[in-house]
């Protein structure tokens, strides 16, 4: 009996019912974070992408002085966000310590 091929490159692969779905909003989630990450300024490079939902994006932050600064500075981030194609519906933030660090 013939082993099944194994998928190597995940680009093209493309599941079927729900694990489809979840599969392609990961994807999606993973284009954003590097877009976001790819746009804030040197000081929010420890910003990752979180949560996304229809108005809110949670960012999470790699330390908590990174967090406090990126609280301090909401409005900044939000009109950075605002400007990425995707993300111009986004009305709030929500920024999260990472507590493993």
């Amino acid at each position: 009996m013939k082993k099944p091929d194994k998928t190597s490159n995940l680009t093209n692969f493309r599941p079927a019912g729900d694990l489809g779905v979840l599969f392609e909003k990961a994807k999606k989630h993973n284009h954003l974070n590097s877009i976001l990450k790819n746009t804030f300024p040197s000081q929010f490079k420890g910003l990752d992408l979180c949560f996304l939902d229809a108005q809110n994006v949670t960012l999470l932050a790699k330390s908590s002085s990174l967090g406090f600064r990126a609280e301090k500075q909401k409005t900044e981030l939000l009109s950075l966000i605002k400007k990425i194609e995707g993300l111009t519906n986004i009305e709030s933030i929500t920024i999260k310590v990472d507590k493993k660090n």
